[in-house]
């Protein structure tokens, strides 16, 4: 079910700065907390991003000069998966950061690119820069990088 016209209803005068698409089983708004949870096969598509997960929080804000709402922060738990133009992940939780263009990824991370795939406890990925950190995590598991060098003739 769509519930960007229900978060219009809800959340007076919302216009996402960045256009934003929520389809969810279930919706709930804490709007004292500019808050909305997402529950049952949640689907976020947002500028280049599609995240998947079983539940979804997502924080927004007023703009004061636009007066618009905008999104500060998502988080995700449950089968996340996160597709962008270039790239697509993995993992049991997810949180991105609008201001920073940060998404950080735990628990079985894994990316691939057509440059490879990176997989490690948690990935830190710079969705416009594209800068990416690995971490094994603390039960001692390695990084892993397969670097896909493709077919030249």
């Amino acid at each position: 079910m769509k519930y960007i016209l229900l978060l219009c209803i809800l959340i007076p005068h919302v216009a996402f700065a960045a256009s934003m698409t929520v389809d969810a089983d279930r919706f709930e708004l804490v709007q004292g907390e500019q808050q909305a949870d997402f529950f049952g096969h949640v689907v976020i598509k947002r500028e280049g991003i599609i995240l998947k997960a079983d539940k979804v929080r997502v924080w927004y804000q007023e703009d004061k000069k636009t007066e618009k709402k905008v999104l500060r922060r998502a988080e995700a738990e449950g089968n996340v998966k996160i597709d962008t133009l270039d790239s697509h992940g993995k993992s049991d939780y997810a949180q991105f950061t609008a201001a920073s263009n940060i998404l950080v990824m735990k628990g079985n991370a894994r990316m691939t690119s057509k440059q490879g795939t990176v997989e490690g406890e948690h990935i830190t990925y710079n969705t416009k820069t594209k800068d990416t950190k690995v971490v094994g995590g603390d039960s001692g598991k390695q990084v892993r990088f397969t670097f896909d060098e493709g077919v030249h003739e």
